[in-house]
């Protein structure tokens, strides 16, 4: 049986980083099924999903374990996949952009959350808008939102928000999660 495991880590940016935490995944056996991998300030950040086979899961999580060795902080999670239904979830974009300021992610959030729409992905950064250098601020997550609540009623309530914190916000149908209900 496979298993999947969450695996977290981050450490102080260098060469050989990705190198190294994919040479630990397939010497164990291991399958880097998804992954995202940035450098955030001054450190390099990954959040892998690998799949492994039962009996090398304990040695692969005491390899990854012994990263710290390398200046590495990493964490494990053994995990499952959660199926995505299409029948009682609808699934958007949102794409999010204006001046930089505190809170925009907070009261996008909280607003999904009182409203029951599940987050599956965001993405935030800041730019330089085109004209004028200043700091913009850009924002795109990807939404899966119960029956009940209406595509008009969704972008009326952002549209709202949109108003009060003086950003753009798009609710576009998602291509992406649909294409994963597809393949599932």
């Amino acid at each position: 049986m496979r298993n999947q495991l969450l695996v977290t880590a981050f450490g102080e940016d260098r060469p050989g980083i990705v190198a190294r935490l994919s040479e630990v995944f397939a010497s164990h056996g291991g399958n880097l099924e998804a992954s995202r991998m940035s450098l955030l300030g001054g450190e390099f950040a990954a959040i892998s999903l690998v799949t492994v086979a039962d009996e090398k899961l304990a040695a692969l999580e005491k390899a990854l374990a012994d990263l710290s060795k390398d200046g590495l902080t990493v964490a494990c999670k053994r995990t499952r996949s959660l199926p995505l239904d299409s029948k009682t979830h609808k699934f958007y974009d949102i794409h999010l952009t204006g001046a930089d300021q505190e809170g925009i992610v907070h009261r996008v959030s909280s607003y999904l959350s009182n409203a029951k729409v599940n987050i599956h992905n965001v993405q935030t950064d800041i730019i330089n808008a085109p004209v004028t250098g200043l700091p913009l601020f850009t924002m795109h997550a990807e939404i899966a939102v119960p029956e009940s609540l209406s595509y008009e009623k969704l972008s009326q309530d952002l549209s709202h928000i949109a108003d009060e914190l003086n950003v753009e916000i798009d609710l576009v149908s998602s291509t992406t999660l649909h294409a994963e209900l597809v393949e599932a």
